[in-house]
């Protein structure tokens, strides 16, 4: 694949620019970077300075990728796939919001009507209060709309969205999708990806109650940013910033979910994790 001419960053560092390798259609809003001017981006320490750990592009976020009725048809297909694996779910009463949703957020939380057995702790102790499950298959008789967005969200993926147009599988051969529900009480806590089970990229998907994503650079925790993932977001990260970055979901019992002076939405959120199948360790 051949790359587009090389740009200057605002480091005065030669990097690809920011679409290299992605073939976004042209009605998707550009994303951006973690050195965009941004509301939803907060930088700790000098993550921007000539000597960061992080390539410009290395981080893209769509914040507002998916409308509301495609985030409930992503949320009513996860549900689904994670409620088979689950074998004691109960109906559950509605508790009191530990905030004032917006309408959009209540729409989403008013899916989530079980008492679900989440999990305590990952095989790794990284994640907390959590179920998942692989997406390999989809609902028998999917909705156009369902395809329709699951096709959206895979035509971000680098050297995916132009195989995509010669096969019509989903998930595309070769990738990896995994469905996480993160529980109200549910964490994160920092980690980086294991290289050798790991492909070139991850993308994510928010769906439900907001969350931080809080990345610090290894060895230099003062440096990263912290990123408020809206429901219906999507990132991209790879490269640098997989590997060089500890990436963790902040709980919302900690000081850095509150944002502007405001807290959160709480809530259940469902992410939809897309990674390439890796062939061999990543070089970085």
């Amino acid at each position: 694949m051949k790359y587009p001419p090389i740009s200057r960053s605002v480091f005065g560092v030669t990097h690809r620019p920011i679409f290299r390798s992605l073939h976004t259609p042209s009605s998707i809003t550009p994303p951006l970077s973690l050195h965009s001017p941004s509301t939803l981006i907060r930088p700790h320490g000098n993550p921007s300075s000539e000597h960061s750990l992080a390539k410009p592009d290395d981080f893209l976020f769509w914040p507002d990728f998916f409308s509301i009725k495609e985030c409930k048809t992503l949320v009513d297909m996860a549900l689904w796939k994670l409620d088979r694996v689950d074998s004691s779910l109960k109906r559950r009463r509605k508790g009191k919001q530990t905030s004032e949703p917006n309408e959009g957020a209540d729409e989403l939380q008013k899916l989530f009507d079980r008492e679900y057995g989440f999990e305590k702790g990952h095989y790794d102790s990284v994640i907390h209060h959590y179920r998942e499950t692989l997406l390999s298959t989809l609902p028998p008789n999917p909705s156009s709309n369902l395809i329709s967005t699951l096709s959206k969200l895979y035509t971000l993926l680098p050297e995916i969205s132009t195989s995509m147009s010669k096969s019509t599988s989903i998930p595309p051969e070769g990738t990896i999708t995994h469905l996480l529900h993160l529980s109200p009480k549910g964490e994160i806590l920092p980690h980086v990806d294991n290289l050798e089970a790991s492909g070139k990229y991850i993308c994510g998907v928010s769906l439900g109650g907001e969350r931080i994503l809080r990345l610090r650079a290894k060895g230099k925790k003062e440096d990263g940013w912290d990123v408020r993932l809206n429901s219906g977001s999507v990132y991209l990260q790879r490269d640098s910033i997989r590997y060089k970055y500890e990436h963790s979901i902040l709980p919302y019992s900690s000081e850095g979910t509150v944002w502007d002076g405001e807290d959160l939405n709480h809530g259940h959120r469902i992410s939809i994790m897309i990674r390439d199948t890796p062939t061999k360790p990543a070089q970085l």
